[in-house]
Formats: structure tokens, sequence, C-alpha cells
């Protein structure tokens, strides 16, 4: 280890620190160059204590939750990266008379959903009426584990984000969508360590929600754990969407990023006259781009919206293969797509062609 790392280590003697950990085995893809140093957290204590002491040495650092949307270049990524599983959950016994949840206009309707994306109104209910309760987790916990823990213990609401592969830091960051919900739905606040490692408590409409967005796209602020505001609800029917949804989300790619591109909105598929603002629609039906491969990446056949990893491609392939995806959007349509995964490790001039 080098002094920085050897700083580390002293300050958090309890952690195992890990130089050159490759990091493909940890992102649903299965690809990805080496951490410099990385280390697993286990506890928000333990996370805390890590993130300051990184902070306190300038160290860079680099938050990985579940690696599903998250493509890391081959050369890996410099400083540390902190792989954080803390999962503890509270049921708070205060109970809040209003929500202050942020509300974002869906991009999903019956109306324009294709053949490519599961088919969500059958299963879709209202249960705003519900007692409210509301609970803190660790921004560590596997979502889709937390989901199953909850409506076991009769607490419904996160029913629709079913088989999403991220831990609820990862899913706040990046605002999921599980149908037309979001998980800003049940966000009443996030407790985060600031740039300068210090606690605060954010309220949900400080946390800047948008399609696929939260604040912490720009800020250097780390995510410790969220308040959500859920439901006594009707363990039968979120079992039932749980049930479902999984069904439907089976026919979905293994061994991906998801979505690699948002979907477009309603203003750009009407102006195109397009039937759906499925990305996945306009490269399959449009462009006539699935099955298309650069390495061992492919854009799949059963989702054109996800590039597979089919064997051993590199981040080299599947970045090709974004660039190729998003120039012939622009070429034939003059928009350009928004990435709806993040990419760590890669030189500025490589993502270039992402701003234009």
């Amino acid at each position: 280890m080098n002094s920085w790392q050897d700083q580390l280590q002293q300050a958090c003697p309890s952690i195992v620190f890990r130089p050159n950990e490759p990091l493909d085995h940890h992102t649903t893809v299965g690809i990805g160059g080496p951490a410099e140093l990385f280390c697993l957290s286990t506890s928000k204590q333990d996370f805390i204590q890590i993130v300051r002491a990184a902070l306190s040495h300038q160290v860079p650092i680099t938050i990985l939750g579940w690696g599903a949307n998250t493509l890391i270049a081959d050369t890996g990524i410099s400083g540390l990266v902190i792989k954080n599983t803390a999962k503890n959950s509270n049921v708070l016994m205060t109970q809040t008379t209003a929500s202050s949840t942020v509300q974002i206009a869906a991009r999903w309707n019956a109306a324009t959903a294709d053949s490519q994306m599961p088919q969500f109104q059958n299963i879709d209910y209202d249960e705003s009426a519900a007692k409210p309760v509301i609970i803190e987790v660790d921004s560590g916990a596997a979502l889709p584990v937390l989901i199953q823990q909850l409506v076991q213990q009769g607490i419904t609401g996160l029913q629709w984000f079913t088989k999403i592969p991220a831990t609820l830091g990862g899913a706040v960051v990046n605002n999921i969508h599980g149908g037309t919900h979001y998980i800003s739905d049940y966000v009443e606040s996030a407790t985060i360590l600031d740039s300068a490692g210090t606690e605060k408590v954010l309220l949900a409409d400080r946390l800047e929600f948008a399609y696929d967005y939260s604040r912490f796209h720009h800020t250097h602020e780390y995510l410790l754990s969220v308040r959500l505001r859920l439901f006594r609800g009707d363990q039968q029917k979120a079992r039932h969407v749980i049930t479902e949804w999984s069904r439907q989300k089976q026919k979905q790619p293994a061994r991906s990023l998801g979505c690699v591109f948002q979907n477009i909105s309603p203003e750009i598929q009407q102006k195109l006259s397009l039937p759906t603002p499925s990305v996945g629609h306009i490269v399959d039906k449009e462009l006539h781009l699935s099955g298309t491969r650069i390495g061992d990446a492919k854009i799949s056949r059963l989702h054109a919206a996800f590039i597979v990893n089919t064997g051993h491609a590199t981040a080299k392939d599947y970045l090709a293969l974004i660039q190729l995806v998003h120039q012939a959007v622009q070429k034939k349509y003059g928009i350009s797509l928004k990435p709806e995964i993040f990419f760590k490790g890669f030189a500025a001039e490589e993502l270039g062609f992402l701003q234009v």
C-alpha cells in the first residue's frame, strides 16, 4: 500500500481494504477494471467512518451499490471504491398527517406502451387512503430484499419496484421508476454526509427529484439513510403485484445495465410522430439495430434498450455500441438521447459524444 492507503487503514483499523480489486464481479453486466482501493461497508457507522477518513485525506471516493447501472472503464477507478451494504431499517412510531414527498410526472402509460415494455395497467392501483407508516432504512439495503421484508410485515408501497436490482441508496440517487411510480413518491427525507463530512437531513423537496435524477448527480454528498412514507396496505394486492411484475420482467435481458438511455419525452414523441416514447422501440423498429454487436457486447433482441454482455465484453465494446445508437438516433431524428446509466473511470473525451 502507498501512504494514503496506509493512512486510511490506520484511520479505519476494523475495515478490510483491498488494493486493485477487480470490479467486474461487483456489477450486473460483468464489466469493469480494478479499483485502486476497495472496501466493503456493512453498517452506517462504518460508512461514515470510511467516508470521513477519505475526505480528510482528500482521496477520491466512488460509492458502489448493486452495480446495476454503472459502466466501469477497463482501466478501473482511481481512489477509493466503497461498496455500501448497510441495511438496518426501523419502523418509526411517529405518524405524519401530510406527505412531504415529491411527485414526478410519469413517462409511462397504457396508450404508449409497446411490446418490449412490461404491461403495468392491469396491476396498478391507488393505496393513498391506507394508513401511513414511516420507516427509516440504511442506503445500502438491497431493494428486492427490503420489498419482501416489508410486505411480510404488512407494509406496502414499494411493490412497484420489484425486480429492480438496486440498493435503496442507488434507487433514490437515480429516482428509479416502476410503471407509473417513482421512488420519490415515497421519500420524506434523506440523511447525508456533505462534502465536508457533516451529517445533515434533507427533506424531499430539497432532493431535486426528476425523471431518473436527483441532486446527488451533481453534488459531492453521500447518502446514509432514507426516511420513507409507506402504508399499512393490502398484502394480497401487493403480493399480486410482486408476482405479476416479476413474471413479466423475466423477459428482460440478463448481464446488462438495464435500459441504457432514458425514454424520450411525450413532447418529443409527438413531434416525431412515434407510437411510443420507448427507446427500445426506436432502436428495434425504427433503426433496426437489434442484434448488433461489437466484440461481446450486443444490443438485445429481447429488449433493444438493453445492451448485454454475451461473454467477455469490455467497457470499450459496450461504450462503442452506446455511441453507435446515440449517433444513429441523432442522425435520423436530430435528438440527443440521455443516458440512464453512470460512467466511472472514463476520460472526458471518451464520453464527449454524449454531450453533443
